[in-house]
């Protein structure tokens, strides 16, 4: 009986000394980084630099978690329909949905600025038509996201430009209202947080430099620990 009773405990020590082991050699994730040129990291001179992902990813591996990171759908201009007839006619991103662990998206600033800048004598009921219609579109490439990857989606909200046009401000609080109340995704904001000199050093240019990624990174870690 003793002998069987030592067997039993060495059995429990042996899968429990697995366990532990499995646990600490298993950290591996892959992350799907989608979206325009701010998921590429785009700088405010242009560069493709540092993003986002880049400083998540950093974060990640100081605390011993490997990370494979893919950035093959990430375009500088990229529109949210573009992504939806990739994803329709392209079953590569299909794999890459289902294998990954985290996926993160930002798009539609490119679809805002392109559909203020044609429309004539735009006013705020045909800024709002526009808004729906981003609106539409996203929720629609969320839906068929949803066919491949169950996991959080994280999406970055839109932060306040450096561009002076009162339309597209207002576009893009009305997105982030709308992306802020969606169930489906994990919204990061912005809009508060990245604005002014000390994020645009170059007047005109929309896209920010290294601080702001720095800042969107922590607010994904922040977002990836509330649960």
């Amino acid at each position: 009986m003793k002998k069987v009773i030592k067997l039993l405990i060495l059995i429990i020590i042996s899968l429990s000394v697995y366990y532990i082991y499995n646990s600490n050699c298993n950290k591996n994730i892959k992350i799907l980084n989608i979206g325009d040129g701010l998921s590429m990291g785009i700088n405010s001179y242009g560069i493709d630099d540092y993003s986002y992902v880049d400083y998540y990813k950093d974060y990640l591996e100081e605390n011993n978690i490997n990370v494979q990171i893919n950035n093959n759908y990430s375009y500088k201009d990229q529109s949210i329909k573009m992504l939806y007839e990739k994803l329709i006619s392209n079953g590569e991103i299909k794999k890459d949905l289902i294998s990954c662990h985290q996926l993160i998206i930002c798009l539609g600033f490119n679809d805002l600025i392109y559909k203020v800048s044609i429309e004539q004598n735009i006013n705020n009921t045909k800024l709002n038509r526009i808004v729906d219609e981003i609106d539409i579109d996203y929720k629609k490439l969320i839906r068929e996201i949803r066919k491949y990857y169950k996991e959080k989606i994280i999406v970055i909200g839109y932060y306040s430009p450096n561009i002076n046009n009162y339309y597209v401000d207002n576009g893009i609080r009305k997105l982030n209202f709308i992306l802020k109340n969606n169930k489906e995704v994990e919204y990061i904001d912005t809009y508060n947080d990245i604005k002014g000199e000390d994020f645009f050093p170059i007047p005109g240019n929309y896209y920010p430099n290294n601080k702001a990624y720095q800042l969107i990174a922590n607010k994904i870690i922040a977002k990836t620990l509330e649960k």
